[in-house]
């Protein structure tokens, strides 16, 4: 069984592993974007593990639960002005040796452990409803019982002034922290909001959006034993990861999940017998596929395309009997409705064919 015990966790998988340790600080961070022009932080062979600690870019809510000294140190190194022109703070990214562009990159999460038992969800701006909440910005942060997997709400306040600074510390003796959601508990579902590879457009390209190299696709989904899939558009690939997550619904509605910083272990391989056109989700028993747009009925039809290709290359199916198996047994939601781009993911079983991969 694999722990994030760093002291035993190489004894667990074995000498002929290669294994990285990939801390989070000033140096190994980027915040906002991705960018083909950042110098990788890491290099790797096909086949390593890396150890990747992530660092959540709410952790300024609540300082005194979430700020620990590797956090405060990285958010007293980036000013603000550099925390362009998205929001998260991602580890990476990460040089993936022979790996060029039409390749296929396989990330497999195998272990997810909180750096601390805390998260924050904030009801933001770019909130689905937030008109209706007369434009009012509230914080609510989570704790976490990781026995039982359950979060409870620890408390609530109102974020001070307008949401304008990405990161902003806010002491707790500047609002009134009020209880909230009494009697409640929400399951756990740790999971990582933002891992992908770095597109092919050239500049700082924004963190929010998700897109074709993955990326914010906010899938709960992405969780401990699964398996993400992700076009190459760079030598390299390029692989950053983080703005990880201790639960989350369906559509995001309110702006963000319970976001946490997370330490992250995961194994990369270069694939060049898979492709992938965009981000593919492996779970036990299920493939999902993604589509992103700004127009939620292109989003849809965007994922329905990305699984009836997936469908009739992977299983060996006409078009139409693609298209009829999606119909009968593809199962679709909104992944997120608050990254710019709305995303929409679709689920087919494993157990309903086994493949006969064409040639």
């Amino acid at each position: 069984m694999l722990t994030l015990d760093k002291k035993n966790l190489k004894a667990a998988i074995g000498k002929d592993t290669k294994l990285h340790y990939l801390p989070a600080n000033p140096a190994t961070v980027h915040w906002g974007y991705f960018s083909k022009d950042l110098p990788p932080v890491l290099e790797i062979n096909s086949g390593d593990l890396v150890y990747a600690e992530t660092i959540t870019h709410h952790a300024g809510y609540a300082p005194d639960l979430l700020l620990d000294d590797v956090s405060r140190e990285i958010y007293e190194s980036i000013p603000y002005e550099d925390r362009n022109p998205g929001s998260h703070l991602l580890t990476g990214p990460i040089y993936v040796k022979d790996a060029k562009p039409g390749d296929t990159l396989q990330v497999e999460i195998l272990k997810l452990k909180p750096r601390m038992p805390y998260g924050s969800n904030v009801l933001a701006p770019w909130g689905y409803l937030f008109k209706e909440f007369n434009e009012e910005t509230r914080v609510v942060i989570y704790e976490l019982d990781e026995e039982e997997q359950w979060l409870t709400a620890k408390f609530a306040y109102d974020y001070p002034g307008a949401y304008t600074v990405r990161g902003k510390i806010i002491e707790p003796d500047t609002v009134e922290r009020v209880p909230a959601l009494e009697n409640m508990q929400i399951p756990a579902r740790p999971h990582i909001g933002t891992l992908g590879v770095c597109p092919a457009e050239e500049g700082k390209i924004s963190t929010v959006p998700p897109g074709l190299h993955g990326g914010n696709v906010d899938n709960w989904r992405i969780a401990e034993g699964t398996t993400m899939y992700y076009p190459v558009f760079n030598d390299g690939a390029l692989l950053s990861i983080g703005d990880c997550h201790l639960a989350q619904g369906d559509s995001e509605i309110g702006g963000t999940a319970v976001e946490a910083s997370m330490d992250c272990l995961i194994r990369v391989t270069l694939r060049k017998d898979f492709s992938a056109k965009s981000p593919v989700l492996e779970t036990a028993s299920t493939w999902v596929a993604h589509g992103f747009d700004v127009d939620l009925n292109v989003a849809m039809r965007n994922a329905s395309n990305e699984m009836l290709n997936f469908v009739q290359n992977y299983y060996g199916l006409s078009r139409f009997d693609a298209y009829s198996f999606m119909s009968v047994a593809a199962d679709f939601g909104v992944t997120q409705v608050v990254d710019h781009k709305l995303g929409v993911h679709v689920t087919i079983p494993k157990q309903a064919l086994k493949p006969t991969r064409r040639s």
